[in-house]
């Protein structure tokens, strides 16, 4: 081969290998570029993904009431503060102690009240009474704006008591230090066992007064505590059981002791049913929860001297209530009746009978015990002793 031509070849050859070498460095930078821009378009989408989901609002059905309809419709009610971005509310309820929610209903959004309120009803299969949780969920408008949370849930029930905050304010005045009245403590009494029985257990309540004064029937006071006290049993019609509260009084100079001045050995529950309670057994293993929780709660505040009740099991236990049982010391409390000759003795037990329900009177301890009046000043004695009422209350109709 000629000479020229091998410098020719050397030379082609020469820039060939510089073509390879700078076509491999191109490649490999635009290899490396693009690598550099899916990883910006990925960070770029992430960064994108995580502005969305800080900016998502969160739906949660919250504030739920209820209200007892009828002895087979309870109806529940919730604020529509998110209505415009709700397209359908879903209803769920479950019986207490549960895991599973079942849909019972469905409300479009939409329908609220000028109030502000929404609501739906359950039917309930029949009368029997029942306690349920509800909650209501929400399906948004727009999936992607929202994230939905479990609503929160109520307590519910078709159950109906009628309380009776007995006598009226400044009745039973007892004027030795510490000052009390009777008419004055049974009103905060209700007022809180009403609250723990509808906020803790779903239970609704009639109150027969919710201050001091009490009007039935175009009557007041001192005239339904008299001539006209069945009225107050009578406001019970419809409800599943009537409850009138009481703190206790003795003969004057029991034991000894002046009568405002009794031991706390006097202390005990007497419960005195009416003759629909003693023929129902549920009243009666009711109203021995409640005076097993009262005897505890009273020894427990150190204003009695025996924490002990002496429960019955049938009508044939339950004893005729007299002054002696009741002024008697170092005994347990029990359930009682008294009859008159018309009927149960105590005219708000025959109103209650009147329109057949059952009845009760709950003479929670003695006002003639000093340990007593000093304690409910304080308001710590209303609450116990409420707490007690409600929870056996609540484990006679078996709602816990």
């Amino acid at each position: 081969m000629k000479s020229w031509m091998k410098v020719l070849l050397l030379i082609l050859a020469g820039v060939l290998a510089l073509g390879a070498g700078a076509f491999g460095a191109w490649y490999f930078l635009e290899k490396q570029n693009e690598q550099e821009m899916e990883e910006i378009e990925r960070q770029a989408r992430e960064a994108v993904k995580e502005e969305q989901a800080v900016e998502k609002e969160t739906i949660r059905i919250e504030g739920l009431s209820f209200a007892r309809i009828s002895d087979r419709e309870i109806e529940v009610r919730w604020p529509d503060q998110w209505d415009a971005s709700v397209r359908e509310y879903q209803v769920e309820r479950r019986t207490p102690g549960t895991e599973g929610w079942e849909q019972v209903g469905s409300l479009p959004a939409g329908q609220g009240t000028e109030e502000g309120q929404l609501s739906w009803v359950d039917t309930l299969e029949d009368s029997s009474i029942r306690q349920y949780e509800y909650r209501v969920q929400a399906e948004p408008l727009d999936p992607e704006a929202y994230e939905v949370e479990d609503g929160e849930p109520v307590m519910a029930s078709n159950l109906l008591l009628c309380i009776d905050p007995g006598h009226y304010a400044g009745k039973n005045l007892i004027q030795t230090e510490p000052v009390y009245a009777e008419g004055d403590f049974t009103l905060p009494l209700a007022q809180e066992l009403e609250k723990i029985l509808r906020e803790e257990y779903g239970v609704t309540v009639r109150m027969t007064r919710e201050s001091g004064d009490i009007t039935l029937e175009g009557y007041s006071n001192d005239e339904l505590d008299s001539r006209h006290i069945s009225l107050r049993g009578e406001a019970a019609k419809g409800a599943d059981l009537f409850i009138s509260l009481h703190t206790n009084a003795n003969l004057d100079g029991a034991n000894g002791c002046a009568t405002e001045e009794q031991p706390i050995s006097i202390n005990k529950p007497i419960l005195i049913l009416n003759e629909p309670a003693c023929q129902d057994p549920q009243v009666i293993r009711l109203a021995n929860r409640i005076g097993s929780g009262l005897a505890k709660a009273s020894l427990d505040l150190g204003i009695a001297a025996k924490g002990t009740f002496q429960e019955v099991k049938a009508a044939g236990e339950i004893r005729e209530w007299t002054d002696a049982y009741n002024d008697a010391t170092n005994v347990e409390g029990t359930v009682c009746r008294r009859m008159g000759q018309s009927g149960d003795y105590y005219g708000v037990l025959r109103g209650a009978a009147n329109v057949g329900v059952p009845g009760m009177i709950i003479e929670h301890g003695f006002h003639t015990v000093p340990e007593m009046r000093g304690t409910a000043k304080t308001g710590e004695l209303a609450k116990a002793w409420a707490r007690a009422d409600a929870e056996g209350i609540a484990e006679g109709f078996g709602f816990l």
